[in-house]
């Protein structure tokens, strides 16, 4: 059993396991996961459409300091900019 609990966002996958295991679950599961890149880059996507929009009310100082973020990384969000390291060679 999996100790990690299922972060909000994605708690409706729980559902998937509630009737136990089958090949069904599984399939689905799989899918979910193989489909994780993809949510990402939606999700990155949505991210920059909010940073672009908070910015035509709200300074970059002011999004950081209630982000948690440097006004640098509000500015790369902003226009796109991706925050993952190069793949190691």
């Amino acid at each position: 059993m999996a100790s990690t609990p299922l972060p909000e966002p994605f708690a409706a996958l729980a559902e998937l396991i509630a009737g136990g295991p089958t090949m069904h679950t599984a399939a689905q599961l799989g899918e979910a996961l193989n489909a994780v890149p993809q949510l990402q880059r939606w999700l990155r996507e949505q991210r920059q459409d909010v940073f672009q929009a908070l910015k035509t009310t709200h300074s970059n100082g002011e999004i950081a300091t209630h982000l948690g973020l440097t006004t640098q990384r509000v500015a790369d969000i902003a226009s796109g900019h991706s925050h993952t390291k190069a793949p190691k060679r």
